[in-house]
C-alpha cells in the first residue's frame, strides 16, 4: 500500500523530498518518545518529593510531639520547684529531693528532682529500696523524722559521702495521691537551725504535699517521660544503624568566603543529606557543626540495608553540591565528605545540664561510627562500615557495588567500592 502511494508522488518530488519528510517524521517521533521518558521521569521525582514531604512531616509531627511532651513535662516541674520551694521555707530546710519508683528496676528508688548544695551530685544516683530511709517510707507509707543520732542508714552515709553533705535532720512523708495512691516520697534535710524537724514541721507542709503528689503523679503517668527528663535509663536497648557524616576541609569554606556565606552553605549540605537521610527512615540524632548523626532504628534486619542507600545517595547529592560550590569559588575543589557507618545494641536517655540537655542515643555503634567517619577523611567521598553492618550488608549489597577490607589498627572495617577488582572474597 505504501508503494502505491509512493508511485503517485511526482519523481522529482518524492526523491526531492521523500528524504526530509522522514527526517521530519522521525524527529516528531524521538521529540515525542523524550517528551513521554521526561514526563515519567517527572512523575517519579514527583513521588520521590511526596514520599520524602510525608517522611518529613512524620519526622516533624515526633518532634513536635516530643517537644510539646517535654514542655508539658518541664512545666509540671517547675510547679514542683514553687512548691517545693514554698516547703523549704515554711520548715526551714536547706535541701529536699522527690524520690520515685524506678519503672523498670523493682528494687530500685531514683530522685525526680533535687534542691540543696550537693543537689547536682546526687540526683542521678539510685537509693535501694530496702536498707534505705526513703525506701523504708516508701513501703509502710509512713512519714519518718530522723535526727542526728538516728541517721545512719546506708544510702543516707552514700550520697553524704559523694556530695560532701552531711545530713543531720531528715523529715521523708509519703506523696499519696488523694490520700491512697502511693506516687513517691518527698525528703526535706537538715532543718537550719540545727534542731530535729518535728510533727509540726510535717503538718505544716502537709498541704503542699497534696499537690506535690498531683503533680507528681502527671509526669509517672508515662514511663517514658522519666526517660526523657534523663531520671532514668531506658531499659529497652535497639539494635540500630548509626550513620555519621560530615564534610572534610570545611575550613576551605570558612577561608575562602565570607563568614554569612560559610554558614550558608554548611546548612545547604546539611539540609540536602538529611532529607536523603529522613526519606530513607533514618531520625536525625544530632548536628555536630559541619555534620551530623543519623539513626536508623525500624524493626528488623532493613536498618543497616536503609543506611547504605542513604549514604551512597548522599555521595552522589555531595558532588552535585561540589560541583555548584566549585561555581562560585575554585580554591572549594579540596572539599569532600566522608561517612561512617556502624551497626548494633543502643539505648537513649536525656543527657546533660539539667537546663539544656538533650535527648540523644548512646552505645558502641555510635563511638565506632564516629571513628569511622573520622578515619575516612584519607579518601575523597570514602563511606566506611563496621563489621557488624558489614554481615547484614554482606548479601544485600546493590548492583554493582562492594565491600573491601580497610585496614584499622583496632577494627575490622570495610570499605563500600565499586571497584569489582576490590570485591572482598567470600
Amino acid at each position: 500500500m505504501f508503494d502505491n502511494f509512493l508511485k503517485l508522488i511526482p519523481t522529482q518530488i518524492s526523491t526531492a523530498w521523500l528524504a526530509p519528510v522522514f527526517a521530519i517524521a522521525f524527529a516528531c517521533w524521538k521529540f515525542f518518545r523524550e517528551q513521554k521518558r521526561l514526563e515519567e521521569t517527572v512523575a517519579v521525582e514527583k513521588t520521590k518529593v511526596v514520599k520524602l514531604e510525608a517522611a518529613l512531616e512524620q519526622q516533624k509531627r515526633s518532634n513536635e510531639l516530643l517537644h510539646q511532651g517535654l514542655l508539658e513535662m518541664q512545666q509540671h516541674k517547675e510547679q514542683l520547684d514553687t512548691l517545693l520551694a514554698d516547703a523549704r521555707s515554711q520548715i526551714r530546710a536547706v535541701a529536699d529531693s522527690i524520690i520515685i519508683r524506678n519503672p523498670y528496676s523493682d528494687q530500685a528508688l531514683v530522685f525526680l528532682i533535687a534542691h540543696g548544695p550537693a543537689a547536682q551530685s546526687v540526683v542521678k544516683m539510685q537509693i535501694d529500696l530496702h536498707g534505705s530511709q526513703a525506701g523504708e517510707v516508701y513501703l509502710s507509707r509512713q512519714t519518718s523524722i530522723y535526727s542526728p543520732s538516728m541517721v545512719n542508714k546506708a544510702h543516707e552515709k552514700r550520697l553524704d559521702t559523694k556530695s560532701g553533705f552531711q545530713s543531720n535532720n531528715i523529715l521523708t512523708k509519703p506523696l499519696l495521691k488523694f490520700g491512697s495512691e502511693l506516687v513517691g516520697v518527698v525528703q526535706f534535710l537538715n532543718e537550719d537551725r540545727n534542731t530535729p524537724f518535728t510533727v509540726e514541721d510535717e503538718k505544716k507542709i502537709e498541704p503542699i504535699c497534696v499537690k506535690l503528689a498531683l503533680a507528681v503523679s502527671n509526669i509517672i503517668a508515662d514511663p517514658t517521660n522519666l526517660v526523657h527528663l534523663g531520671v532514668v535509663l531506658d531499659p529497652h536497648i535497639n539494635q540500630a544503624t548509626i550513620l555519621f557524616t560530615d564534610i572534610t576541609n570545611s575550613d576551605l569554606l570558612f577561608q575562602q568566603l565570607a563568614v554569612a556565606d560559610a554558614t550558608a552553605l554548611v546548612d545547604e549540605y546539611l539540609e540536602r543529606l538529611g532529607a536523603i537521610g529522613v526519606q530513607h527512615g533514618a531520625r536525625i540524632d544530632k548536628y555536630l557543626g559541619d555534620g551530623m548523626m543519623l539513626s536508623f532504628e525500624t524493626a528488623g534486619a532493613e536498618n543497616a540495608p536503609k543506611a547504605l542507600r542513604a549514604a551512597l545517595e548522599m555521595q552522589r547529592e555531595f558532588s552535585e553540591i561540589k560541583q555548584e560550590w566549585q561555581r562560585l569559588n575554585y580554591a572549594l575543589d579540596l572539599l569532600d565528605h566522608r561517612i561512617g557507618i556502624a551497626s548494633g545494641p543502643v539505648y537513649g536517655r536525656r543527657m546533660g545540664y539539667s537546663g539544656t540537655s538533650i535527648f540523644t542515643i548512646m552505645g558502641a555503634p555510635v563511638n565506632l561510627a564516629a571513628h569511622l567517619c573520622d578515619q575516612a577523611r584519607t579518601a575523597s567521598e570514602r563511606i566506611l562500615i563496621s563489621e557488624d553492618t558489614e554481615q547484614k550488608l554482606r548479601h544485600v549489597m546493590p548492583s554493582g557495588w562492594y565491600l573491601e577490607r580497610f585496614a584499622l589498627p583496632r577494627y575490622a572495617a570495610y570499605q563500600v567500592s565499586n571497584n569489582a577488582a576490590g570485591q572482598m572474597a567470600k
